[in-house]
């Protein structure tokens, strides 16, 4: 088990020991944002037991987001990093750091909403001028969207850095931010019992709508000492996606871990979550990634194209 302080929740699913020629291969993998649908599938691999048919053991740990999932992969706590965001890889691999993508996570912000609390005076974006408004951590995927979003609406409102979603619900409630982030289906619960408002949707930010805005992640020196687990483990994380969209009953499995309703979570899925944004084998919108890194101050300069192929380089399960 790891110690790192980094890391905030230990999954309690673990592959049993398994392979043709004996023991598992083991890969331990840091999950960003715990009680998401696209973060949810190295659990319910491993759950269905699609590692354990390729000869891999899975531990999971789970963060608060890209920095903490970041910085777990470049210590050399874990041997992958899920659901990480893009623009905040790419300042670490520009310095230096040898981080590589290693598949695409997720493409849009489909997941994305923005709310407050029922009574608040806030209908929608017009009135955040001046207001505090959350996304998770610095680099994340979040706070791309919300740059995106301020800059499509023309709104002056003050980004926060709030953490994970429990956390930020905790801060609108209590006052301390006016305007609170979350990822579906976390928090539609109160939405649709009249407790919270949404102000404002990821797929509102057209910007981001063809864009991979979370990757999957190792480094240089685990890809060339266990590419051949990482491709049996992309093979299985193919098929537990192609399993979660053949019916209802991945999306029932997790209505029931994270306590929502079926109905609910069915919903969430057919909404949020296209399987089309879950596409493992392709990162897109990479010049306009580049164009964002550059404006934000992320980078000098964008990436070369001889920089670009080293830090991308996509595992094929087949």
């Amino acid at each position: 088990m790891i110690k790192s302080p980094i890391l905030f929740l230990a999954a309690s699913l673990f592959a049993a020991a398994y392979s043709p020629a004996g023991a598992a291969d083991k890969l331990i993998l840091a999950v960003s944002q715990k009680g998401q649908w696209d973060t949810s599938m190295p659990a319910l691999g491993v759950e269905k037991g699609f590692f354990k048919e390729e000869g891999i053991e899975v531990e999971l740990f789970y963060t608060n987001g890209t920095a903490e999932t970041q910085q777990a992969v470049l210590s050399g706590s874990v041997d992958i990093g899920v659901a990480v965001g893009f623009l905040g890889l790419l300042p670490a691999y520009a310095k230096g750091a040898p981080v590589r993508v290693i598949a695409s996570e997720w493409t849009g912000a489909n997941d994305f909403f923005w709310y407050v609390k029922a009574d608040s005076p806030i209908k929608d974006m017009r009135d955040a001028t001046h207001k505090t408004i959350g996304f998770s951590t610095n680099g994340s995927s979040s706070n791309l969207v919300l740059l995106e979003l301020l800059k499509q609406t023309g709104v002056k409102a003050q980004p926060v850095p709030t953490g994970g979603t429990a956390a930020t619900m905790t801060q609108v409630l209590s006052g301390q931010i006016d305007i609170g982030w979350s990822q579906a289906p976390l928090g539609l619960q109160d939405v649709a019992a009249g407790k919270l408002r949404i102000v404002a949707r990821g797929s509102d930010v057209k910007s981001v709508a063809e864009q991979t805005t979370r990757v999957t992640i190792s480094t240089a020196e685990r890809l060339a000492t266990k590419r051949e687990v990482m491709k049996r483990f992309m093979r299985a994380y193919q098929r537990t996606l192609d399993w979660a969209y053949s019916g209802p009953a991945a999306a029932d499995s997790f209505a029931a871990a994270i306590k929502v309703s079926p109905a609910l979570m069915r919903a969430t899925v057919e909404q949020h979550y296209p399987k089309s944004a879950m596409r493992l084998d392709e990162v897109r919108g990479l010049e306009q990634t580049m164009r964002q890194a550059v404006e934000l101050k992320r980078l000098a300069a964008p990436l070369k194209q001889d920089q670009i192929a080293e830090l991308i380089r996509i595992i094929h399960g087949k």
